[in-house]
């Protein structure tokens, strides 16, 4: 459904978006990560095909957003600050959007009544936006981004500066909206990504660092893996040294005779039962081996760390 083919962006020569490759099919919920200044929403931008791009194309149903216009008709797109008229009312600000859509007239009245009460606005639907809280702002601006009933969402920043309730319905929403529709999320709050997201694509210095599902990145990042081992036994450490693929042994705490170590591998291999051989063979007390999964967070920092 979507696919940005070698897309660049360039400001004053500097490559703010660097050649990316990316493909996103009809249901996805895919996060888009990075840190501040990494492309994210230049990206999302020329997506959406409100900013073009330098070079490469932002193709849509196949065809390219900035060249054919029935592709704009398939997003809606939630820019980051969720830009609004807070001189209006939810109700004035939506009919307002409504016409700048061009969509049907007919259907306007059942359009916009069916958003709100999806959205939950009818308990505001006559007060100005500047009145409403941020979580109601927030839903207004999702109004807006589904006045079409649009087949992509666009969503930059949905829940910036909303309080924990706040940010766990607009979770809720989102959910419910990606059941009938390919959601992109841009963000750089981690924890919400690994909540909604069932696919996430990291980006660093205007390119794609990662692109898999959560479940993936935290299991091994850039071929390792670490594995967790408690044993009681005589250098230990030493001995799990010599085992190829072994590239570092961090010792930790002792107790009662029992030291636990993190072992990372190369290659994504999983050497477990090699270990628990080599305990066999050295009479170890082995009390723990297993597979340590890594946060999305530490995935993250190890890939866009200088």
């Amino acid at each position: 459904m979507i696919e940005l083919i070698n897309l660049t962006k360039k400001y004053g020569g500097k490559k703010v978006v660097d050649g990316i490759n990316l493909k996103i099919t009809e249901g996805e919920i895919v996060g888009l990560l990075g840190p501040n200044g990494a492309g994210k929403t230049t990206t999302i931008r020329m997506t959406a095909g409100t900013l073009p791009p330098t070079s490469g194309q932002a193709l849509v149903n196949g065809k390219d957003i900035i060249e054919h216009d029935e592709g704009k008709k398939l997003i809606g797109y939630l820019p980051e600050n969720n830009p609004l008229y807070e001189n209006l009312t939810v109700e004035e600000f939506l009919i307002f959007w409504f016409e700048i859509k061009e969509l049907n007239r007919e259907n306007k009245e059942e359009t916009i009544n069916r958003i709100s009460k999806a959205l939950d606005l009818k308990d505001v639907y006559y007060r100005p936006i500047a009145e409403l809280s941020k979580g109601f702002k927030q839903r207004v601006g999702l109004a807006q981004a589904l006045l079409s009933d649009p087949r992509i969402l666009l969503l930059d920043e949905p829940t910036e500066g909303l309080d924990p309730n706040q940010r766990r319905e607009v979770h809720q929403l989102i959910l419910g909206l990606g059941k009938e529709r390919t959601v992109i999320i841009c963000s750089h709050v981690l924890s919400e990504i690994t909540k909604m997201c069932s696919r996430v694509v990291i980006i660093n210095k205007g390119k794609i660092a990662a692109d898999d599902s959560v479940e993936n990145l935290t299991a091994q990042t850039s071929g390792r893996q670490l594995l967790s081992l408690i044993v009681s036994g005589n250098q230990v450490r030493q001995e799990i040294l010599k085992i190829p693929d072994v590239l570092k042994v961090e010792m930790g705490q002792e107790d009662k005779g029992k030291t636990k170590l993190t072992i990372e591998v190369a290659g994504g291999k999983d050497l477990r039962l090699d270990i628990f051989k080599l305990a066999e063979e050295k009479n170890w007390e082995l009390f723990e081996l297993s597979s340590v999964k890594q946060s999305l967070e530490d995935v993250f920092t190890q890939l866009t760390l200088e």
